[in-house]
């Protein structure tokens, strides 16, 4: 099955995947969230009054596309009688005079603001506040803080923004990644309406995945792929949007070409993009491999081949017990169901192989079911890799 736009209007190109800023027509799943703080800014810009804000969840789960995609919509909603001003700042590695600075060269923006930033930047902290705060008195218009990434910054300092937001009326929003207990977990308090994003399960996040293809490819794409890297995601990393739209933009120069259709270097490069530390190393699995028996080698080697002469991702548990059949044959050794669940099961447990998730079960779990054909594997390791493995034992014995 292939991944292919539905009309011309929704691709949109690479921009879907390289800009950090791109916000895709629709958020997948985030209708919710995306309602509540829409109604948040709608209200806070038509009453005057201040909101403070604060959205937590892990790295790339998609804060920033909730805020950004709702204050576009304001700014094109024309319900206002004026134009809506924002300040977006990543606080991330930045200290109180950074970020203040950041802010006033994004006001210096601003039409009929004569403002040159290169003039401040021997300042003190002190002194680049007062020029922040006057500045800022001098805009009629509604204004919208976003502060990205305030984990590492001090309480003290953060709470300089909360009060004047306070003072001021201004509404101001925030995102972090974590709570760090020594800095930022006290300011919790502080905020007017704090969202936790919940990760996603494994449709959801293949479905977000599905789209960004869309939007970035006009040319046909392999969904096993997509569905192989969201497995991955799911194995070694956390299942947010963000990690699988790094992994696309590594691949990009492969996927953006219609006739390269080899899955071995797809399957090479996504690996890359996890900590090696969740792989088998080769020593450990050569010195596993040479220790078993002679049925689990050449069961070993036919796995190897299959994922080397088909362009699968996947293999079927239908398909894993017929390559046990032909290895118990080919030594003329008893077939044994007991004896394949086994060889599976251990196999998993070293991490060789995993089941996917796209075949969960009712209950939520995606474990080996040795009596369901529905369930389907991949290989943990390259299958270039564990052939290399299996034809070093064979050259010894």
């Amino acid at each position: 099955m292939i991944i292919k736009p539905k009309t011309c209007i929704e691709y949109v190109g690479p921009k879907a995947l390289f800009d950090g800023n791109y916000i895709p027509p629709t958020l997948l799943y985030r209708v919710k969230e995306e309602k509540n703080l829409n109604s948040l800014l709608y209200d806070s810009v038509l009453d005057n009054f201040c909101c403070t804000i604060l959205y937590q969840g892990l790295q790339g789960i998609g804060k920033k596309a909730i805020i950004n995609k709702v204050i576009k919509n304001l700014t094109t909603q024309n319900k206002f009688h004026s134009d809506i001003h924002k300040l977006i700042v990543d606080c991330k590695e930045k200290d109180m005079h950074e970020i203040i600075f950041s802010l006033i060269t994004d006001l210096s923006l601003i039409p009929n603001f004569n403002l040159n930033p290169v003039s401040f930047l021997n300042s003190t902290i002190s002194e680049l506040w007062n020029i922040f705060k006057l500045i800022m008195s001098k805009i009629e218009k509604p204004l919208i803080l976003v502060f990205n990434n305030i984990e590492d910054l001090k309480p003290s300092n953060f709470r300089k923004f909360i009060k004047y937001s306070q003072e001021t009326k201004t509404t101001l929003i925030s995102t972090i990644n974590r709570i760090n207990r020594t800095n930022t977990f006290d300011l919790l308090n502080e905020f007017d309406y704090k969202k936790r994003l919940d990760l996603y399960c494994y449709s959801e996040l293949l479905d977000i995945l599905k789209q960004r293809i869309r939007l970035s490819f006009m040319h046909e794409i392999d969904i096993e792929l997509i569905e192989y890297i969201t497995d991955l995601i799911f194995e070694h990393y956390v299942p947010v949007p963000g990690k699988g739209i790094d992994i696309l933009k590594e691949l990009y120069p492969l996927l953006k070409n219609p006739n390269n259709t080899c899955h071995l270097d797809y399957i090479n490069l996504t690996q890359t993009q996890f900590d090696t530390i969740n792989f088998p190393d080769e020593f450990s699995l050569l010195t596993y491999i040479s220790e078993e028996e002679l049925l689990m080698i050449i069961f070993l080697d036919n796995l190897a081949n299959f994922f080397l002469s088909n362009s699968n991702y996947y293999i079927s548990n239908e398909k894993l017990e017929e390559l046990y059949i032909i290895s118990c044959e080919s030594i003329e050794s008893e077939v044994s169901k007991i004896q394949y669940t086994n060889i599976i099961r251990n196999l998993m447990s070293i991490g060789l192989i995993n089941t996917s998730k796209k075949a969960l079960r009712v209950n939520g779990t995606s474990e080996f079911n040795e009596n369901s054909n529905n369930s389907l594997f991949y290989l943990i390791i390259n299958p270039k890799q564990l052939k290399a493995i299996v034809d070093a034992i064979f050259s010894k014995q």
